[in-house]
């Protein structure tokens, strides 16, 4: 798929809408704790036939122990024009997007949150609390580590 690049046209991507359909926060918690861990995902949904793209991201702040202080879930829609430039499908197995398209998406979305969450943390009393400026491709080769067992 990477190969053959096609290139991303910024007229073609429409956010349509963005939703938070989940925010928990703990003002005293948060603010009580020295530091705060962020932990972040991503989870990405398609309709192919009417070119929708969903983004689901969810942020948690959580101190050494863990423990959620503050938790976002930001979900953001788009309508991709000519999104079949963008992936490859191969048999039963579902799409395979092309990694510069999917971490463009990224990008936009993570900008986008870190502006929501800083005016939300603002309004609830908690100041200039900022995402970190990171790197959409390595967002989509980082895993989490798994669990000793």
């Amino acid at each position: 798929m990477e190969n053959k690049l096609a290139p991303i046209v910024v007229r073609d991507i429409h956010l349509l809408k963005v939703e938070v359909p989940q925010q928990k926060l703990d003002v005293i918690a948060f603010k009580k704790e020295k530091e705060h861990k962020l932990n972040v995902g991503h989870k990405l949904s398609h309709n192919l036939k009417d070119e929708r793209i969903k983004l689901e991201f969810v942020f948690s702040f959580n101190n050494e122990s863990e423990s959620p202080l503050l938790f976002f879930q930001i979900d953001f829609h788009f309508h991709i024009a000519h999104l079949d430039h963008f992936y490859e499908l191969k048999e039963e197995n579902p799409p395979v997007f092309s990694g510069h398209f999917v971490a463009t998406l990224i990008g936009i979305c993570f900008s986008t949150a870190r502006g929501i969450i800083l005016e939300k943390l603002n309004n609830a009393g908690i100041k200039n609390i900022l995402l970190p400026i990171v790197s959409p491709q390595e967002m989509l080769t980082h895993t989490k580590p798994k669990k000793k067992e």
